[in-house]
């Protein structure tokens, strides 16, 4: 695994350390694990970095240019514009997840008379919920990506047979999550590629950047021909917005027919500009939860007395699903702490960026990693590119202490973090969907756990290899069965 080698690599040559051209003697990169390093870059000379040309040239296609591509000027006009869209009081409204989930019971399928599922591939039906759920946040309507998984199975099955090419092209010309799904694993691989980028191309990838374009543009020439009905909507909404709650303020926000596009359209003239900033949201939403939810049914199953103490405190705050006691709403996820500590630690050790980097616009300066002790300045040369392991970061004993490797949530307990913490990166570019992704990782964990009360992997003993795609993933299938708490369904199918 990748990672692992960038743990020798570190133990070998401390937490800052450069790579340095064999022929003319230059800093090529130099990587680092420690936060006072990170902070410079991203917080304190945030100005004297930027990202690197590679990645908006390897998103082109599927994303153009926004607020994870762009640099400067750009980039701050972009950020602005989508800030206030990721509000608390649009975070607030969980109820509109709840559908979602059940489509993964659905997908989690029938009980047999043991009380146990059959085996289910949990990433991919992570993949699709957060797909569905996604797709209704940002267009107002769900992509239903559960709908089709049958279809995908047909995919594959036509990749297998010479004369399934054009079955290939009918899926993915009819679906958007397999157009999704192709377009983003030619995106991983034309990063992985780096300066190489251009060498991950052809045929599927385009078909499927043209699907995925195709079907955000749908949405927003929608959303534009309706905005001045949507404003006259707003405007009474807002003369009435004194006497209601915050909660149906809320709701009225997440209500609106074209989700967040309808909030931005006003903001963009140029509608290429406005599909690209919102695919760039789109796809920072799906992969990163799909991903820390799979992360977490593989950390719990592993440690049992962990997730025993889980299920114990969402039944006690919550009840379970035949018996709730209290709704599970934003507030009440955010007092039940055990399941908070649980999220962060998943997040501590499988953060979904393992690895990032920011190229030196200027000569600066890192504050440590120099001298023979390590605790010099650095000087950083402009052009010079300067990566940071968040991995590795996120496990260093002198940071976390003893057992930094391990999974044991009750670290939480008082901690307070600073730079030696960034799951969600920090300073400016903070993650501005974290209240979103958090919240929707908890509403589901809840829900799962309110329904089956036993876990269970047959491919546990591969479930921690894990690979960078455009995000840390498993390497290998993942499959689970879940038990039901429900008695009474042990025989009965699910509609």
């Amino acid at each position: 695994m990748f990672n692992d080698y960038m743990h020798s690599v570190f133990r070998k040559n401390g937490p800052t350390h450069a790579i340095v051209e064999p022929s003319g003697g230059d800093t090529k990169t130099i990587y680092t694990i420690e936060p006072e390093n990170i902070k410079t870059m991203l917080h304190t000379n945030f100005s004297d970095y930027h990202r690197s040309r590679n990645m908006p040239n390897a998103l082109d296609p599927l994303m153009g240019q926004g607020v994870f591509t762009s640099n400067g000027k750009a980039w701050a006009h972009s950020r602005s514009l989508v800030k206030a869209q990721f509000s608390t009081q649009r975070v607030r409204n969980v109820a509109k997840i709840e559908p979602y989930v059940q489509n993964v019971f659905k997908e989690v399928g029938n009980i047999g008379k043991d009380g146990w599922t059959e085996p289910l591939e949990v990433l991919l039906t992570f993949n699709r919920f957060t797909l569905d759920s996604a797709t209704e946040f940002m267009f107002g309507t769900s992509a239903e990506s559960h709908r089709v998984a049958m279809r995908e199975k047909e995919m594959f099955i036509a990749k297998k047979k010479k004369r399934g090419v054009r079955a290939k092209y009918q899926l993915v010309m009819t679906d958007f999550g397999t157009a999704f799904d192709i377009a983003l694993d030619y995106v991983a691989l034309r990063l992985k590629l780096g300066r190489l980028w251009f060498l991950a191309d052809g045929f599927w990838f385009r078909i499927a950047c043209y699907k995925v374009k195709t079907y955000a543009d749908n949405y927003i020439r929608e959303a534009v021909a309706h905005a001045g009905e949507a404003a006259k909507r707003a405007q009474k909404k807002e003369k009435g917005a004194a006497a209601r709650d915050v909660d149906s303020e809320a709701v009225d926000l997440d209500d609106r027919r074209y989700g967040l596009i309808s909030e931005l359209v006003g903001s963009y003239t140029d509608k290429v500009a406005l599909r690209n900033q919102v695919m760039q949201l789109l796809v920072a939403g799906r992969d990163t939860t799909a991903a820390t939810l799979t992360w977490s049914f593989i950390l719990l199953e592993a440690h049992p007395t962990e997730f025993n103490r889980l299920q114990s405190n969402i039944i006690e705050h919550f009840g379970t699903e035949s018996n709730p006691s209290r709704p599970v709403t934003f507030e009440n996820l955010k007092s039940c702490v055990y399941l908070q500590w649980v999220i962060s630690e998943v997040v501590r050790l499988y953060p979904t960026g393992p690895l990032n980097a920011r190229k030196a616009f200027v000569n600066t300066v890192l504050p440590v990693g120099g001298g023979v002790d390590g605790k010099s300045p650095v000087a950083v040369k402009a052009g010079t590119t300067v990566a940071y392991n968040t991995y590795l970061l996120h496990r260093r004993e002198e940071l976390w202490g003893e057992g930094s490797w391990d999974f044991k949530p009750e670290r939480w307990e008082g901690r307070k973090t600073g730079w030696e913490y960034i799951p969600f990166h920090g300073g400016p570019q903070t993650c501005l969907g974290q209240q979103h992704a958090m919240t929707e990782m908890a509403y589901v964990l809840s829900r799962m756990l309110q329904r089956y009360d036993r876990i269970s992997s047959s491919t546990r003993t591969t479930n921690f290899e894990n690979s960078i795609r455009t995000i840390l993933v498993p390497k290998h299938t993942i499959l689970f069965q879940f038990h039901s708490r429900n008695e009474k369904a042990h025989s009965e199918n699910i509609e």
